[in-house]
């Protein structure tokens, strides 16, 4: 299911934000509240609160409430608090939505705070830059992430089969997972799950031909023989039996819990790299990390290092030298660091990178030694997401469904997909 429709019949409310007056808070003393709104599992959430407790303890006076909630779940739930007045002070953002809401007068510019609440001298500027909307800084990230094919090694051993590495194509790789199919001891166990539905991997795709899923203008940058080859690729992969059925696919609730992966169903996933943590926490089985599959021996380079999860203020926080001094801290300090570890992303920063070098999980070191290593498939940063974009992705992620369970072909899936997101665009 997607949630497409409610965010945006709420943020259809944003239009009007900068009318809306600040949201009332209960006064409890001289105690500054401030209430930051992430999404994520539960080793997120306990590491995020270790930091909370520490800013606490080195802060007397302020009290950060923490809140989350699932991705597909956390921007329902965000919009409508923005359109109600009262929105979290501190936003883990995505980079689907940043220009949405920044556009929409719904987040802090930290430009004036830069050089003195954030230093960020040391962040390579491309990555400062990805956060800007029209020239004005709405995010600081934690680091760098980037695709990655997360792989049970365990599941390939047993069935003979050397699992994905650097340099296989798309067709090597149905014919692997095919054959594990075949030869795996497991029941009702396939080579991949079905990532037709998924943005990351789609985009990549895309970039491997030389195009992208938006221009810099903020339009559409694929057409119809794109994306219906696109669907095409994953409905070969179904009806080998290299990738799972439909309505196993259908059950991944877009969380690290509910994948393939560790539902048992699939030996590969098609994910980032810095979920490589949560995943070996939830299963006993070896993990590991390799790059998305090649269109061909002459494709163009698909993975870029990507900003990784952001953080945003909200416009309407009534306390915003205090937000952004959190903010600040929770992505810039060394203690908070080796709390966070590589989970949100892989820090660049070289001080942060060297305070957290010790503390990291194996599962976390692996992640950044793959990022190390995959320099050959990366390529430069994509234009910015435009208003819109996290409505495309669940229209990407209806239209695979739909041809999953033959509802449309793949040319009219590709077709569907493009005029959609063309619609949705012209819409935001």
């Amino acid at each position: 299911m997607t949630h497409s429709f409610n965010r945006r019949t709420v943020l259809a409310g944003l239009g009007g934000l900068a009318a809306v007056p600040l949201a009332t808070r209960l006064a409890h003393g001289q105690e500054t509240r401030l209430r930051f709104f992430w999404w994520g599992n539960q080793d997120r959430a306990d590491r995020t609160q270790r930091v909370i407790d520490l800013y606490e303890a080195a802060n007397p006076g302020t009290v950060v409430e923490g809140e989350t909630a699932p991705f597909a779940d956390f921007w329902t739930r965000l919009a409508t608090q923005v359109v109600g007045g009262n929105p979290p002070d501190i936003i883990q953002m995505d980079f689907r939505y940043i220009a949405e809401y920044a556009d929409r007068n719904a987040l802090l510019p930290l430009d004036d705070y830069l050089g003195n609440l954030l230093d960020l001298s040391e962040i390579p500027t491309d990555q400062v830059d990805a956060n800007r909307v029209n020239g004005r800084l709405y995010g600081i990230s934690f680091g760098v992430n980037c695709a990655a094919l997360q792989v049970n090694t365990d599941a390939w051993a047993e069935a003979g089969i050397e699992p994905p590495t650097l340099g296989m194509t798309y067709e090597a790789f149905a014919e692997a997972c095919a054959r594990l199919r075949e030869a795996t001891p497991r029941d009702n166990f396939y080579g991949t799950s079905d990532a037709s539905g998924v943005e990351v991997p789609f985009e990549n795709f895309l970039r491997q031909r030389g195009r992208a899923l938006y221009t810099a203008e903020g339009e559409i940058a694929f057409d119809e023989t794109d994306a219906a080859d696109w669907y095409a690729l994953w409905d070969g992969m179904r009806q080998s039996g290299a990738c799972v059925t439909a309505d196993m696919q259908a059950s991944d609730q877009n969380t690290i819990e509910t994948s393939m992966l560790i539902q048992g169903r699939a030996a590969c996933n098609f994910g980032l790299a810095n979920a490589i943590g949560p995943i070996r926490n939830l299963t006993a089985e070896t993990i590991a990390l390799a790059p998305y599959p090649l269109i061909g021996a002459d494709a163009q380079p698909g993975h870029y290092l990507r900003p990784a999860t952001r953080v945003s203020i909200a416009a309407a926080t009534p306390n915003p030298e205090e937000a952004v001094k959190f903010l600040a801290y929770f992505t810039q300090d060394l203690e908070a660091a080796k709390i966070l570890g590589a989970e949100r992303g892989i820090p660049v920063a070289p001080t942060i990178q060297q305070a957290i070098a010790s503390s990291i999980s194996p599962a976390e070191r692996s992640s950044v030694e793959y990022i190390a290593a995959i320099g050959d498939v990366v390529g430069p940063l994509p234009p910015q997401s435009p208003p819109g974009a996290g409505e495309v992705t669940d229209l990407l992620m209806q239209v695979s469904q739909e041809v999953a369970f033959g509802v449309r072909s793949p040319q009219d899936g590709g077709a569907a997909l493009v005029a959609g997101a063309a619609d949705i665009l012209a819409r935001a």
